[in-house]
């Protein structure tokens, strides 16, 4: 049986992930030739039980290689395979898995944090500080609101160099308005700000978030 997991909300995939393959005698990680794997999936080990069925996990597989006689092919193994992929597949790259078992994450973002959000993209200055304090204000978790910045730099990082597979296209189109404003250098910088910040708060050394916005959008 093929298992495949993909998706934005790559924090809740590989929490998933992590509870899925404990139902497993053991789980190894794929790192060989593609040619090589149905090889793997059809034999066992000298050190694997003979009557359960073990799972084979492959991270960010080529999609170019899996072409449906492939999947087919690999499905009938003695062993399982799980795909994991770093973004979402689009409905046309889903297709090829019609007899995989999918499994879909997206981020759960509530709906207050996107003014934020669009205000730092939007380098505006004055917004971002006022949705900081209001979030702050509402006690929503500083670590959440840190990943939520990482999170949308990344996605007009990707924005920016056409990498845009996987991201919903209203993201996409809302992002490409902003993206003259930013520079490739501009957002390495603002990521490595955003990481420093986050690396200091867990070493304990707590600095205003205004600070951290101030770095973001100079």
């Amino acid at each position: 049986m093929i298992f495949v997991f993909h998706g934005e909300g790559q924090p809740a995939l590989r929490e998933n992930f992590l509870r899925f393959k404990q139902r497993y005698a053991s789980t190894s990680f794929w790192e060989g030739e593609v040619e090589e794997l149905a090889h793997r999936l059809s034999s066992l080990s000298l050190f694997e039980k003979q009557d359960q069925r073990q799972l084979v996990a492959w991270e960010d597989p080529p999609l170019k290689e899996l072409a449906k006689p492939r999947l087919a092919e690999w499905g009938k193994g003695e062993q399982d395979l799980a795909l994991i992929f770093p973004h979402r597949l689009s409905a046309g790259d889903l297709e090829r898995f019609s007899d995989a078992k999918i499994f879909s994450f997206v981020p759960q973002i509530p709906k207050d944090v996107f003014p934020l959000l669009d205000a730092l993209v939007s380098r505006n200055r004055k917004a971002a500080l006022l949705h900081v304090h209001r979030l702050l204000g509402e006690a929503k978790d500083l670590d959440f609101i840190l990943k939520m910045i990482v999170w949308q730099l990344r996605a007009l990082v990707r924005v920016k160099s056409g990498a845009v597979r996987g991201i919903n296209p209203y993201v996409v189109k809302k992002l490409q308005k902003y993206a003259g404003a930013w520079d490739l250098e501009k957002l390495r910088r603002a990521l490595s700000a955003v990481l420093e910040e986050d690396l200091r708060r867990k070493q304990g050394k707590k600095r205003p978030l205004d600070l951290l916005i101030n770095r973001i959008i100079r």
